[in-house]
């Protein structure tokens, strides 16, 4: 049943098959390899593409891992097509002898027919053969997937990461599944990239004071380097609603499906999660160049943090997090802008629930003190904790505590920066306490502002639907 749900072909394939009838050849049988490297070109390949190949290996590994027991085999080819590392599953090594895919093999359209690395190659794009689609009939009952490979800050394409199986392996969601993951390959490989850059910087800031204020006077670059990161990171939600787009055309081209809503659940959050980004970005610029202006609002602080932590309840409860609220008072009223506050609080929790494993709890304490005039907001979780080295770090622009392969929650390392420039804002001060394997204890200290604002910006929070929206946006890059 699902192999005629694929029969509809994509015009890509439909291209193919057609250049291959005009070379002459059976677009349903896999030509012989023509070109194949040496054993020492393709030893020097290797050595060039050595960190992409331990990149696309430790992810590439992960699937195989994942998905144990199907046959499935991973290629890794240059952008010309030559095959050079796979990675299989025991039961699909018979089939990787008989079609003769070797490292050192080049995989064109005009030797071999209709392929996933040439279409992957010259679409530039996620593309799929499923079932008959397949250019060999030993894989009518199959399923092949690619995704090109790129350098992000610079775009230049490397390759290829192609995955084929050797069943009928249709779910909806793997071609936007690999999508991902070659994604977060390409950041990997930026993020090494930048580290390797910082070293050397650092390497070199002591090696005599002249070089010290000559590099001190690249700062600025940090800017562009800045921007290349937060453009890669829109790219992951580009390619997610691209390849969601690229099923509904694809494969439900006749029917609207149950299961559509799901795809078009992946583009909404998504799009949050755009949205965040460019917001984040927006104030950063703002904040440096005193653009962001305050909207001062008479608020009830203990009934608007109560709102904000409650309304994120549903992340906690998917999570099995208890999530408290405690107060020594039963209300305040002081002027502060709402919306901005919103944002503060809402990413402290936003981090508390992504670093806190199942079974943990979170604590929003609002406590008054009236001998210093000031409210003190504490956010409190028992996460993985922070080293104290790494206090006043966490609060710089794209700074994480964690950057290898493991890392736990995604982001650009921008928002606890931008909520200490709000509270600068706000007239106020941040501070941390943690503990590793305990948890931590973020403190808002506010000055309590008291007096009357016009009538136009008295808070009415029950009909205030911006906080469900700013919810939906600070938390689109939690996953379950």
């Amino acid at each position: 049943m699902l192999q005629h749900i694929h029969e509809q072909e994509a015009s890509y394939i439909l291209e193919s098959k057609k250049r291959c009838r005009e070379l002459g050849m059976d677009p349903n049988k896999l030509g012989i390899p023509q070109n194949i490297m040496s054993e020492l070109e393709l030893a020097k390949k290797k050595e060039a593409y050595k960190e992409i190949l331990d990149v696309v290996r430790f992810f590439g590994k992960k699937i195989i891992k994942s998905l144990e027991g199907t046959p499935i085999l991973i290629g890794i080819s240059d952008e010309n097509g030559y095959v050079l590392d796979t990675l299989g599953d025991e039961t699909i090594k018979s089939t990787v002898a008989k079609l003769g895919i070797d490292p050192g093999v080049q995989y064109i359209e005009e030797h071999v027919g209709t392929n996933v690395v040439t279409l992957t190659l010259k679409q530039n794009h996620p593309v799929q053969l499923i079932g008959t689609n397949h250019y060999h009939t030993h894989f009518h009952n199959s399923a092949c997937y690619g995704v090109p490979l790129h350098y992000s800050n610079n775009n230049k394409l490397l390759g290829t990461v192609c995955i084929m199986t050797e069943v009928m392996f249709h779910n909806p969601f793997f071609l936007m599944i690999l999508t991902t993951v070659v994604d977060a390959i390409e950041r990997e490989l930026l993020l090494r990239k930048q580290s390797r850059k910082i070293n050397k910087q650092q390497e070199l800031l002591y090696k005599s004071e002249k070089k010290q204020r000559e590099l001190l006077e690249k700062d600025l670059v940090m800017k562009d380097e800045f921007i290349t990161l937060i453009t890669h990171e829109f790219k992951t939600p580009i390619n997610v609603i691209y390849s969601a787009i690229q099923l509904i055309e694809h494969v439900h081209i006749n029917k609207i499906p149950e299961r559509v809503r799901s795809l078009i659940e992946s583009i909404k959050l998504n799009t949050f999660r755009q949205l965040r980004l460019v917001n984040n970005l927006l104030d950063i610029t703002r904040l440096d160049s005193d653009q962001l202006k305050l909207n001062l609002k008479n608020v009830d602080i203990v009934l608007l943090t109560k709102l904000i932590t409650e309304s994120v309840n549903i992340y906690a409860d998917q999570k099995k997090i208890n999530l408290y609220f405690k107060s020594n008072i039963s209300s305040k009223n002081i002027i502060i802008d709402d919306e901005k506050y919103e944002r503060i609080i809402l990413n402290l929790l936003s981090n508390a629930i992504k670093f806190t494993p199942e079974g943990g709890s979170i604590t929003v304490k609002v406590k008054e003190n009236t001998i210093n005039n000031t409210i003190a907001i504490d956010v409190s979780d028992t996460g993985i904790g922070i080293p104290k080295e790494n206090y006043e770090k966490i609060f710089e622009r794209f700074e994480q505590v964690e950057k290898n392969l493991s890392r736990q929650a995604e982001g650009s390392g921008i928002g606890l920066a931008i909520v200490k420039m709000l509270i600068v804002i706000l007239e106020g001060r941040i501070q941390v306490d943690s503990e590793l394997g305990v948890g931590s204890t973020f403190t808002i200290i506010l000055p309590i502002k008291e007096g009357i604002v016009d009538e136009e910006n008295q808070v009415c929070l029950d009909s205030d639907t911006r906080l469900i929206n700013a919810v939906n946006v600070e938390f689109s890059d939690i996953y379950f």
